[in-house]
């Protein structure tokens, strides 16, 4: 298909070339393919393949790094995002692989269903998450829970990827390096309901959140003695057995609240950051006091709302080894290491996808800094000290957030590397998804 066919063909629209936190900022707005079917996709596809243009999928850019950016072609999947079908039965749905989750969340539990778990936000997309394995705390990423799959692949071409195909594991969580996701279908759960009641524990007692509660996740607040446990319970259903009323969440919990006063805080914060303890201090008094809410899973654990904009990475630490990683971060800290509050610790379990963060058992480690204009930002400094640390304890770093290790560390820490890569050249022997982003990233 030439050039000028495909610009009257396939709809264009501006992005502006930023993730959504303004971190990582290309510069004004682009314009960029904005396909409504699979047919659109392959002719942006086959055109880029015919002009020897490199390509990326790009969503809503959530991720902080900048491996969504393509100088030549860049195209969205947003506006593929219809449900094909829902199966109570079998427990399954299928749908365009650009829906958010939070449409998909509504749609499942209309028919009483729900997905197993999910990455807290709700306006990530569900290719996106895919992608990137993105995670909650309790089950394996959500990539695990994708069975089958339509693929655009490096030469315009459809396959489809099901259960018994040994590259399902690869496309899982793959950063669209081996083509683009039109159609999804993911295995689902009945709806469940949980319970999070909110506990400040001593951080000395960190490993509590492992054993009480199944989807249970801890905030470090670094710099004191404590940590707020979030403990999160499977409870009956309402209508079956109705919830307890305990000490509800108190209105400074709030989004709306913490909104309101947490740009100045983080402002000084960035500014000096000798008040990073004072803030500390001052954020899981006032934000995070103990209480309780419950609900539907979506609601209560996937359906969380941006408090300012921050910019951060993630490491997965095998469950053994994290106790020695934990201490190793104390000493950063008590050496300068500027640590906003709080740490979030998640557990997650192994899955097979062969660029997982998690083959056995771990801990999500995710630390983040706030942006904000104006003021000094502390997150390269955070990220490359942190970065080093986790690797010398086994850690792998999340793909979709921030990395600045060198290729070969990167490579090295995930032993399916060689095994994914020979199956990206030979699913896209000319290198159309392989950006110079990709290059700086994972090597030539």
């Amino acid at each position: 298909m030439t050039g000028p066919k495909l610009t009257e063909e396939v709809p264009k629209e501006q992005i502006r070339l930023a993730d959504w936190a303004g971190f990582t900022d290309f510069g004004g707005e682009g314009e960029i393919f904005a396909p409504r079917n699979e047919s659109d996709i392959s002719a942006v596809v086959r055109y880029c393949q015919s002009q020897q243009k490199k390509l990326r999928a790009v969503a809503l850019r959530t991720s902080w790094n900048s491996l969504w950016y393509s100088p030549d072609v860049m195209l969205t999947t947003n506006h593929i995002n219809e449900i094909i079908d829902i199966d109570p039965v079998a427990h399954t749905v299928t749908c365009g692989a650009g829906i958010t989750l939070e449409d998909l969340h509504r749609a499942l539990f209309a028919k009483g269903l729900a997905l197993e778990t999910s990455p807290a936000p709700g306006w990530v997309t569900l290719a996106g998450a895919l992608a990137t394995g993105s995670h909650g705390s309790g089950p394996p990423s959500i990539s695990s829970s994708m069975i089958g799959c339509r693929l655009v692949t490096a030469s315009g071409d459809v396959i489809e990827i099901g259960e018994n195909d040994e590259r399902l594991d690869a496309v899982r969580l793959s950063l669209g390096m081996l083509g683009i996701l039109s159609t999804v279908t993911l295995r689902v759960v009945d709806t469940f309901y949980v319970k999070l009641t909110r506990t400040r524990i001593p951080t000395k007692d960190w490993k509590r959140f492992l054993t009480e509660g199944e989807m249970s996740y801890l905030l470090w607040f670094v710099h004191t003695d404590s940590s707020v446990m979030d403990r999160v319970d499977i409870i009956p259903s309402p209508a079956e057995k109705p919830v307890t009323p305990g000490k509800p969440m108190p209105e400074t919990s709030s989004v709306e609240f913490i909104s309101k006063y947490i740009g100045t805080i983080n402002e000084i914060a960035n500014l000096h950051p000798s008040t990073f303890p004072a803030r500390s201090r001052y954020a899981m008094e006032v934000f995070f006091p103990d209480g309780e809410t419950a609900g539907p899973v979506h609601d209560v654990l996937m359906s969380f709302q941006a408090v300012g904009l921050i910019a951060g990475a993630e490491w997965a630490v095998p469950v053994p080894r994290f106790e020695a990683a934990m201490a190793d971060l104390e000493e950063e800290i008590a050496n300068g290491l500027c640590l906003p509050a709080p740490v979030w610790l998640k557990k997650v379990k192994r899955e097979s996808a062969w660029l997982s963060a998690a083959d056995e058992d771990c801990i999500q480690c995710g630390i983040y800094h706030n942006v904000t204009k104006g003021t000094p930002l502390h997150v390269r400094d955070m990220v490359t000290r942190v970065e080093r640390l986790m690797l010398r304890h086994g850690g792998r770093p999340h793909l979709g957030k921030l990395i600045y290790l060198d290729p070969a560390d990167l490579k090295r820490a995930y032993p399916n590397w060689q095994k994914f890569d020979a199956l990206r050249r030979e699913m896209d022997p000319t290198g159309v998804f392989w950006t110079g982003r990709m290059e700086e990233r994972f090597g030539s």
